[in-house]
């Protein structure tokens, strides 16, 4: 049977989602499932970090881009191990609305996703984006420690 035939796993370079990469990918061979790796340039840091640099939007894009080509390559060689069918997306946004977004238009069936992320101060004020996911998502979300 296959329960999820779609799997989104949000990622953001650290090792709580590194650890949801590994489980997402042994889950969608047992269930014959694709993955779609997925990562949100965090509008929000860009301002954060804009304020704090003397860098325009444009190159601290560029940066936070390239590191999560980065990290996307080496999640993505976990789950090719495992021999599934994948996709890789990054898009611009707010993480825990672009996730629930892509949730809906890929009509994926499972989140899997690690416990925190890199979120910076406004964590504190926002909660974290594995939070948010959970309170609003209408698919089942496995969080990773």
């Amino acid at each position: 049977m296959e329960l999820f035939k779609k799997i989104l796993v949000p990622v953001d370079g650290s090792r709580y989602s590194r650890d949801a990469v590994r489980l997402a990918a042994k889950i969608a061979k047992i269930h014959n499932s694709e993955i779609k790796l997925f990562h949100v340039l965090d509008v929000l840091m860009v301002a954060q970090l804009k304020r704090l640099s003397k860098k325009n939007d444009a190159s601290i894009q560029t940066e936070l881009r390239h590191q999560a080509y980065g990290f996307l390559k080496d999640m993505e060689r976990e789950i090719r191990k495992e021999k599934v069918n994948l996709e890789v997306l990054i898009k611009e946004g707010i993480p825990h609305e672009a996730i629930l977004q892509e949730v809906s238009s890929w009509q994926a069936q499972l989140i899997v996703m690690g416990k925190l992320g890199r979120r910076g101060v406004s964590h504190v004020v926002l909660g974290s984006v594995t939070e948010r996911v959970i309170e609003f998502s209408d698919v089942p979300v496995l969080v990773v420690k």
